[in-house]
């Protein structure tokens, strides 16, 4: 028997199995493979990993933890509620061949206090699971996280890449146990995160930066980014430069915020002009949407005495200083839901289809879609919608958290800054659709509102007012 038990774990290393599988691909009985089984437990406590139940179970194989190669890697999840409370939602084991086993605590599984939809928290995930994908990190401050840990090699993996496109999962979870403790949406990974969300928390060793005092804070914690002094500890996506604070607004109300930043205006070149165009637009375009009605981040431009525009976004997924609230983007929403990734529209009709969404959330999709397509948002990607879990009593479904990242991107600077996009018209949105008005005449009233502000660059004001008009006829 013994010697069998190298034979199982190699077939277990290649990915989870079946019962049948493991007897065929071993040539012995089911009871032999049940003491086989027994025999490899005692021998490897916690590594063999049974999903599921009856003639659905499978068997797989854990990886060992890092630090202890002889106990399974096992990493605790937690959410923080709106209290600031955190709560454990289960425990996430990683397994052989890119796939996890996920035990559930009984109050993630009842639904009394997370309402996912039904069959979404699984046991056995092929790959990271859906609700912590958007935990990887990515964009402007994963690229300095990983810049920043490449110089510290032994804070996290001496092999870890300094590129995050090169980390593999393995390597994204082994980051995010020790240093994400400021995550999108409301998980933290690992009982580190748990101990630095409190060491780190704006009421200990980070004190909130006083609001009148936002400006130089900020342009502070620029340099420190820029000069590497800073570790982001947020996995806050986007590719524009950003970054992340408290704000204390009185004695007893503050708010965290993401802040996005554009070059100094000392000599700028046409693309640092470009960029602060676009971040003063980006204001307007959120703003429009919000004084009709329309769920927006609440943004506030801010000036600093280099000429660099701070375009502060109050974080909708936070509440106070510790409070937090679920959020998903539509990209990890339809992995699970539908695999593929088609644009915003196609891909709200496949919720609505499967009742994950309401037709009132179809609609707002539809109208954001028709409103980024006339300001000239051409990065309406799947990661630039996001969800949070339904708190309507007649049914688990997904409701649409505010707009974000609405600029008109067709006229960002090519990647290496050296060529302007040229004026583009905008051609007739191609769904026809009875919002579809309404969302031109905000576009409308946004290319207007720009086309007045003396803030921006003369020639992008003259491309605004050519869109108002056009849009207008």
């Amino acid at each position: 028997m013994p010697t069998r038990i190298p034979q199982l774990i190699r077939l277990l290393h290649t990915g989870s199995q079946t019962g049948q599988t493991l007897c065929e691909r071993l040539r012995i009985s089911r009871p032999t493979l049940s003491r086989l089984m027994n025999a490899c437990e005692r021998e490897h406590p916690g590594f063999l990993c049974q999903i599921g139940a009856a003639r659905s179970t499978r068997y797989a194989w854990a990886k060992p933890d890092g630090q202890h190669l002889d106990k399974p890697r096992k990493i605790p999840i937690y959410h923080v509620d709106r209290q600031g409370v955190p709560q454990l939602d289960g425990t996430l084991t990683v397994l052989e061949a890119d796939e996890y086993f996920f035990a559930a605590c009984d109050a993630l599984r009842s639904g009394d206090d997370n309402r996912y939809p039904d069959g979404w928290i699984r046991t056995h995930y092929e790959g990271i699971p859906w609700f912590l994908q958007d935990l990887r990190p990515q964009g402007y401050l994963g690229r300095a996280l990983a810049q920043q840990l490449s110089r510290q090699p032994t804070f996290v993996d001496p092999s870890l890449p300094e590129h995050i496109h090169h980390w593999n999962d393995d390597q994204m979870l082994r980051v995010i146990t020790r240093v994400g403790n400021d995550l999108p949406g409301h998980f933290l990974i690992s009982s580190g995160s748990i101990k630095r969300f409190f060491t780190l928390s704006p009421t200990t060793e980070s004190p909130a930066i006083d609001a009148e005092e936002r400006i130089h804070a900020y342009a502070q914690e620029v340099l420190n980014l820029m000069e590497g002094q800073w570790i982001p500890y947020s996995s806050a996506g986007g590719e524009q430069p950003k970054l992340v604070a408290h704000i204390a607004d009185g004695p007893i109300r503050s708010r965290q915020v993401i802040v996005k930043f554009s070059p100094p205006a000392q000599a700028p070149s046409p693309a640092d002009q470009r960029w602060c165009d676009l971040l003063i637009t980006e204001h307007h375009a959120l703003s429009v949407l919000t004084e009709h009605g329309i769920p927006a981040a609440h943004t506030e431009l801010l000036h600093g005495s280099d000429g660099r525009w701070f375009l502060e976004s109050t974080r909708f997924d936070r509440d106070g200083a510790r409070g937090r609230l679920p959020l998903f983007s539509l990209r990890s929403i339809l992995l699970e839901a539908a695999g593929d990734l088609p644009g915003w529209v196609s891909a709200a009709e496949i919720l609505y289809r499967d009742k994950l969404i309401h037709q009132d959330t179809l609609e707002r999709i539809i109208l954001l879609d028709a409103y980024g397509h006339f300001i000239g948002n051409t990065d309406r990607h799947s990661g630039n919608l996001s969800f949070t879990l339904s708190d309507r009593s007649d049914s688990a479904q997904f409701d649409l958290a505010p707009a974000y990242d609405m600029l008109p991107m067709q006229y960002a600077p090519e990647a290496q800054g050296a060529l302007l996009p040229d004026f583009r018209s905008i051609q007739a949105y191609p769904i026809a659709h009875e919002l579809v008005s309404m969302a031109q005449d905000l576009a409308t009233l946004l290319w207007s509102n720009v086309a007045q502000d003396s803030r921006l660059s003369k020639s992008f004001r003259e491309m605004a007012i050519t869109h108002a008009e056009n849009l207008f006829r």
